[in-house]
């Protein structure tokens, strides 16, 4: 429950609006959707509530999913979560640099 609240906080602090979706994108899968509606309303009554680290539960249930999957699975999902965003923001700039390219091409032209 600690670690839901955790990165309900972290979610809030990046601008966006927790919600069970990205909650559970952020979560190891086999975390049951009830346990993350139950975190996000413990979340919502107290945001700024004081934890220091995920209680020995939360660190339990991690090395238990852990050993349960493939390391080299949990791994590169954790690479991909990390990595979309930063892949969007490319192809956006890219978009950008091709628009400004023409932009630039058809100035020329004139």
């Amino acid at each position: 429950m600690d670690r839901i609240i955790l990165i309900a906080q972290q979610l809030s602090r990046e601008g966006k609006v927790p919600t069970t979706a990205l909650v559970k994108a952020r979560l190891p899968k086999n975390v049951p959707l009830p346990v993350i509606i139950q975190g996000l309303k413990v979340w919502k009554e107290n945001p700024q509530k004081e934890i220091s680290a995920p209680t020995e539960s939360a660190l339990t249930a991690d090395i238990d999913n852990e050993n349960s999957g493939s390391l080299d699975a949990l791994l590169d999902a954790r690479i991909k979560q990390a990595l979309t965003p930063l892949i969007t923001q490319i192809d956006k700039l890219k978009a950008e640099i091709a628009a400004l390219q023409k932009q630039l091409t058809t100035e020329d032209k004139n």
